[in-house]
């Protein structure tokens, strides 16, 4: 081999091995790869949102973007809110090199202070198959009330109407005003009025008003889960809920409201109980009765007079073999309930079976 022709060789390595060292340490460039990776790929520039200073009882709505850098659909399977207070909406499926949205809702009812609500988003990304999305705020009563609820505990049907008085207040705003009262439901009666001198709250700033809340001896019985919705003209919070709470009872209360027997046997004397009694304020006095049913014994006694009786119920042998269904009907003297209706069911089977 020639000195020039050794030069050359020498030469074309010391061009050559630089860009081999370079493949080396690129495996992707020395495969030809695309950049893009294979299959799905989850991204969120921001799992973390921020709303900043919200007022009290309003819904928080954070957008959350989710790209995809991968060459095949990403699909969001679901999306999981870790807080009850917390609701979702998502786009499904993200193409490649697209965006997809997932909007957070926070309802912030009794809710005061910094909070950070969390949301779990399932994805096919097999490097991402769990996103953690996070909406943060500083949730910051404007408006305020006195007691700040409206509670009922001794609720009877018919019997009278029941009132519950607040207090409202602006925190910041001096000249508040209530515009309106918006009511849940008929037999819940609302109004207001400017605080008089003598209705005002010393320690508390600003125009204060006052929200009566009423329920109506109409309500039907049954538990009372609901918003009084007060508007007013405060610039960071226009609106104050109010939760009106409480359980309307029957004049008279019938414990267990129907009697099932399952299978009897008559000629082991069995009894079954029913406990009647008032909620109303009227002594309640039980009349006469009427079974249904041929050959059920029934006997009331009083276990404290005008208050609570126990309907004792006996099959006796003169009682048809076969399934039973009936009725007890027992009067009262009682104008809003005049009768009470016990459903009965059962089975008469054979002594002994």
């Amino acid at each position: 081999m020639t000195r020039h022709l050794r030069l050359g060789i020498l030469t074309l390595l010391v061009a050559v091995l630089p860009a081999v060292a370079a493949r080396a340490d690129n495996p992707d460039q020395a495969a030809g790869a695309s950049k893009t990776t294979s299959g799905p790929k989850a991204v969120v520039d921001q799992p973390i949102i921020d709303k900043g200073t919200v007022p009290s009882g309003g819904k928080v709505e954070a957008a959350f973007t989710i790209r995809n850098e991968g060459n095949t659909p990403l699909e969001i399977t679901r999306v999981q809110p870790t807080c009850g207070c917390t609701v979702a909406d998502f786009d499904k499926t993200v193409p490649p090199g697209g965006s997809g949205t997932v909007t957070a809702r926070v309802d912030t009812s009794h809710m005061t202070g910094p909070i950070a609500k969390t949301i779990n988003v399932f994805t096919n990304d097999p490097a991402s198959p769990r996103l953690q999305l996070t909406v943060k705020s500083d949730v910051r009563p404007f408006l305020s009330a006195r007691p700040g609820y409206a509670r009922f505990t001794s609720l009877v049907h018919g019997e009278k109407d029941e009132h519950a008085e607040q207090v409202v207040w602006a925190e910041e705003f001096d000249d508040l005003q209530v515009l309106g009262v918006d009511s849940p439901k008929p037999y819940v009666e609302v109004s207001f009025h400017e605080a008089s001198a003598d209705e005002r709250e010393a320690d508390l700033p600003g125009r204060q008003w006052i929200v009566d809340v009423q329920v109506d001896k109409s309500a039907p019985t049954g538990p009372i889960a609901e918003y009084v919705i007060v508007k007013t003209n405060d610039p960071q919070q226009a609106e104050l809920r109010i939760p009106v709470s409480g359980f309307v009872r029957p004049v008279i209360g019938v414990t267990p409201p129907d009697v099932r027997f399952g299978d009897v046997d008559p000629s082991k004397g069995q009894s079954w109980g029913v406990l009647v009694r008032r909620f109303g304020s009227t002594p309640l006095e039980l009349g006469s009765y009427h079974s249904t049913v041929p050959g059920l014994d029934v006997e009331v006694q009083p276990i404290k007079e005008g208050e609570q009786y126990k309907v004792i119920l006996t099959p006796t042998p003169k009682m048809a073999q076969g399934e039973f269904t009936g009725q007890l009907e027992i009067e009262t003297n009682l104008p809003l309930q005049k009768t009470i209706d016990i459903a009965l069911k059962g089975k008469v089977i054979a002594a002994g079976s």
